[in-house]
């Protein structure tokens, strides 16, 4: 993928971002990629030459980035640490690299916005209980799953907007830790399988008004924030069907 540099970021920032060192090892899928939805995936594949992003659009990417090897060097001792794992699911290696593992507690990081960590994200729990499976097939016991949230737009002002009156559903603190419910091994398991098989099918899935992000007429990750929009027929047959109206 290109990196562009429309608003004339500092060098170091695009050599940064294209230097991302991030690998799914030697693995078919990563928990991360499974979560995704397979269409944006196939076509970020088939169309990978031809993509861009710009420095600004990946700035947030690049802070969660700087906060995990931060706190990779601060973790508890005899923690794992971004240490990745890997495990077979009807001959497809799937892996995923845990944040921290302490004797049975699995933490994870994510740099996000303060409103995600107010109405909570159906990624991270799948994230996380892919995580919870691949512990279980390498014998590996799992206690608890946590999202260690670091908000990067918290506000003080909007915590306490009045001097005699808070916002009660507003984080403290621009750290948030979140309890995510551990699913049954059985339900783990038949998740990641099902993910597995719509990845690897031959035939493209379309996304799902959730994954698009639907609210109201619109489709905000498809308007917004989708790589791959312009090669994507789902979405142009519909710009086209909205035309013709």
């Amino acid at each position: 993928m290109n990196v562009t540099n429309q608003y004339g970021a500092p060098e170091q920032f695009v050599r940064a971002i294209q230097n991302d060192g991030y690998t799914k090892g030697e693995a078919d899928f990563s928990a991360t990629g499974l979560i995704r939805p397979p269409q944006i995936s196939r076509l970020e594949a088939e169309h990978e030459d031809k993509l861009s992003t710009d420095v600004a659009d990946s700035l947030f990417a690049l802070l969660g980035t700087g906060v995990h090897a931060v706190l990779e060097g601060h973790a508890p001792e005899e923690a794992l640490v971004e240490q990745r794992w890997f495990a077979d699911m009807d001959g497809y290696v799937v892996s995923g690299a845990i944040d921290l593992y302490h004797e049975g507690h699995v933490t994870d990081y994510k740099v996000t916005g303060t409103y995600s960590t107010m109405v909570g994200k159906p990624e991270w729990e799948q994230q996380l209980n892919i995580y919870a499976w691949l512990l279980r097939q390498n014998d590996m016991p799992v206690e608890s799953l946590t999202i260690c949230a670091v908000c990067r737009d918290w506000s003080a002002r909007k915590k306490n907007p009045h001097p005699k009156k808070s916002n009660r559903k507003y984080p403290d603190s621009p750290i948030v830790q979140i309890d995510v419910p551990i699913w049954l091994p059985r339900r783990a398991e038949d998740f990641v399988r099902q993910r597995v098989e719509l990845h690897s099918s031959e035939s493209v899935v379309p996304c799902s008004d959730e994954e698009r992000w639907k609210r109201g007429p619109s489709y905000i990750r498809c308007e917004t924030y989708c790589s791959v929009s312009d090669f994507c027929p789902q979405y142009n047959d519909q710009l086209i069907i909205s035309e013709r109206r």
